[in-house]
């Protein structure tokens, strides 16, 4: 069904365009107050700017405003990519672990809990480790954290967004 590379060249260059758009104020980061999906009306899609066919699907948010509702419409590609952004957790804010874990290998803050109650803040990443799912490194000394050590919740480090923790934390390491 295509090039698995191009389509996340694809995905990454509607996420910027999703993210510069919340930024600008030109797209919400609400969730819609009512969504359909059905047949492409030939309007623009409000990410990519590209007329919806009547043979694409067509995803119609609409959101209250004081006023009048507010409709916005997208290709669903388009709309997987503004969801995606618009729920991202902005750098610096904290999440807890229960709700969604940090993608592995990426250098995080992680609030924990060592023995006896202690509370600290640490660098972590999630790492993928033998026949375990995952284990939690010490992103400084690379070396696992004791069991008794509980991450509650994590941010990336503020100041560096998820896209460049990604593309830092895949780099190849030196030995």
């Amino acid at each position: 069904m295509g090039d698995p590379a191009y389509r996340g060249k694809v995905q990454d260059a509607l996420a910027t365009r999703a993210r510069e758009r919340i930024e600008q104020g030109q797209l919400p980061c609400a969730k819609a107050a009512r969504t359909w999906g059905g047949r492409g009306s030939g309007l623009p899609c409000n990410l990519c700017d590209i007329a919806i066919l009547e043979t694409e699907p067509e995803m119609e948010l609409e959101f209250d405003s004081s006023t009048t509702p507010h409709v916005l419409r997208f290709h669903l590609q388009c709309h997987s990519a503004w969801d995606a952004v618009r729920r991202a957790p902005a750098p610096g804010d904290w999440t807890p672990m229960d709700h969604t874990l940090p993608p592995f290998d990426a250098i995080v803050e992680a609030r924990l809990v060592m023995r006896g109650g202690r509370p600290v803040i640490l660098s972590v990443m999630r790492a993928r480790r033998g026949d375990k799912d995952a284990v939690w490194m010490n992103a400084t000394t690379n070396l696992p954290l004791p069991d008794s050590w509980c991450p509650l919740e994590w941010r990336y480090p503020p100041g560096l967004d998820s896209s460049e923790q990604t593309a830092r934390s895949s780099a190849p390491k030196r030995a």
